[in-house]
């Protein structure tokens, strides 16, 4: 049965222990993401965009991903905050000159070299340190080459518009970011009105003149007067009468006829057919 002779069993081989859940490999979750597509999970390919909560896309993933969102059958889509490509930008990456060597195991380089690096310190874009980009240009650097270049007016980046790439999902991070997202939106929307107003402005006073001249001209227009039905008629009337192709008797059925201006009138007595 064991355990004679003076053998001592041990407490592991007397108490069953509860496994340990097994553990991901933090590298290998690290550098898959920030080398594949947050929403394909496709290996990233240029061009390569970002949103403004600092996740990476490739571009062909990003245009299927708004034409999934037309379809309404399609309603339980991720990244909610991408309405279009103008919420995202396109980065400008450094490559990396090793990353040709490193693919030639027998030169000694790292298999795991980062296809990108910072272009002022270089530093590899492999997770391992922070990088951020400015949202009005898409340029990428490291945190470390943003602190460096934080006192130069030339190169530095406005903290509104400082955004950190690949954050953590869970943290201030995350809510900075996204803050950040709604205020810079909001300033677009203003800004949008404030433009359509003025231009409207711009429209008035320009049309403004157009329509006082307009109005003036046509004040100015007469209109020809039209010619009276006692002028026509007894123009037309005069014209029989002179006309001596016409017999006597139908020029007297006219009221111009010598007979009909010499017959009498009727008044409120003698008034009757025979005298009209």
């Amino acid at each position: 049965m064991g355990c004679d002779g003076g053998t001592i069993p041990t407490r592991d081989e007397l108490v069953r222990l509860k496994k340990k859940p097994e553990q991901k490999d933090k590298d290998s979750v690290r550098l898959y993401k920030w080398r594949h597509c947050s929403l394909s999970q496709e290996a990233l390919s240029k061009p390569i965009l970002a949103c403004e909560l600092g996740r990476l896309y490739n571009k062909e993933s990003i245009l299927r991903h708004l034409l999934d969102r037309k379809d309404p059958q399609k309603t339980d889509l991720p990244r909610s905050h991408l309405r279009g490509l103008k919420d995202t930008k396109e980065l400008i990456l450094t490559p990396n000159p090793a990353l040709e060597r490193s693919k030639d195991f027998r030169t000694g380089g790292d298999p795991n070299a980062a296809p990108f690096v910072c272009p002022i310190t270089g530093l590899e874009m492999n997770g391992r340190f922070r990088f951020v980009f400015d949202w009005n240009t898409g340029r990428v650097i490291s945190e470390r080459a943003y602190k460096i270049l934080k006192d130069d007016p030339a190169d530095k980046i406005l903290e509104e518009n400082l955004i950190i790439l690949n954050p953590e999902e869970e943290g201030d991070e995350i809510d900075t970011l996204k803050t950040k997202m709604e205020s810079r939106r909001a300033r677009q929307k203003a800004a949008k009105k404030s433009n359509k107003r003025s231009k409207n402005e711009v429209l008035d006073e320009e049309e403004a003149p157009s329509v006082v001249k307009k109005a003036k001209a046509a004040k100015d227009i007469k209109a020809p007067s039209k010619p009276s039905n006692d002028s026509s008629s007894a123009s037309s009337s005069s014209s029989v009468q002179s006309d001596d192709s016409k017999s006597e008797v139908y020029k007297s059925i006219f009221s111009s006829h010598p007979k009909a201006q010499n017959q009498p009138k009727g008044n409120w007595v003698t008034f009757g057919p025979r005298y009209n």
